[in-house]
């Protein structure tokens, strides 16, 4: 009995941290989870079909821009992120809460942008 009751103390806690979706939206997602050390996953889609995965796009988190990464380890607080390709139309995340111990994967589904690149 002792054993069933730890087991179902151990279930509930462990599903008690598991994944918080925060936002779903048409052009992006959020989830948090807890995790030993924060951290921002940004994983980018093409909208449109065949939802191809975009590779290196241009990621800036509070006006700083980062290379080629989609994976950062930032400090608690608020930030601000944009999303941007060649082609495609920006997507910004304003005032994404970071707390201690939170992993966030961002999902961002680019639409092409209509406008011209060049006159």
């Amino acid at each position: 009995m002792n054993r069933f009751i730890y087991l179902f103390i151990c279930l509930l806690t462990i599903g008690c941290y598991s994944s918080k979706k925060v936002i779903e939206r048409s052009d992006y997602s959020i989830k948090k989870f807890k995790s030993s050390r924060r951290s921002i996953t940004i994983n980018t889609f093409d909208k449109g079909f065949p939802y191809d995965t975009i590779r290196n796009p241009l990621i800036t988190i509070n006006n700083l821009y980062f290379g080629n990464t989609n994976f950062f380890r930032p400090k608690k607080g608020i930030h601000n992120i944009e999303i941007d390709f060649i082609g495609k139309i920006p997507i910004k995340v304003k005032d994404l809460v970071v707390k201690e111990n939170d992993s966030i994967i961002i999902n961002a589904y680019l639409k092409d942008d209509p406008t011209p690149i060049s006159d």
